[in-house]
C-alpha cells in the first residue's frame, strides 16, 4: 500500500474555474464600490442601495489601489477553485 495514497494533500493552488461580468441586476443593487484594505490585501466593499456593505477581495494582479472607485461595467468576477474547499471570488479589473 501506498502511504500518501490515504493522506490528505493541503495547500494545492487555487485554479481559476470561471469569469463573468457583473449582471444589470448586481450592478444595480450598488450605489458605489471602492478598494480598500483589508486584514489579508485589497478588497472591493460595496455599498449596497438596499443598506449595508458587502465585500470581495479584490485580484491579486489588478493595479487599483486603496480608495480607487472600481466601475463594475468594466469589472468581472473570477471564480477560483481547489480541491477540498468551497470556491471563491475576487474582484478582476
Amino acid at each position: 500500500m501506498n502511504i500518501f495514497s490515504a493522506l490528505r494533500i493541503y495547500a494545492s493552488k487555487w485554479v481559476p474555474t470561471g469569469k463573468r461580468p457583473f449582471t444589470p441586476e448586481e450592478i444595480n443593487a450598488v450605489s458605489l464600490a471602492k478598494v480598500k484594505d483589508s486584514q489579508y490585501g485589497l478588497s472591493v466593499e460595496f455599498f449596497m442601495k438596499a443598506g449595508g456593505t458587502t465585500y470581495i477581495p479584490l485580484d491579486q494582479n489588478s493595479t487599483l489601489v486603496a480608495g480607487d472607485i472600481v466601475d463594475l461595467t468594466k469589472a468581472q468576477i473570477v471564480t477560483l477553485s481547489r480541491p477540498g474547499d468551497e470556491d471563491i471570488h475576487r474582484v478582476l479589473i
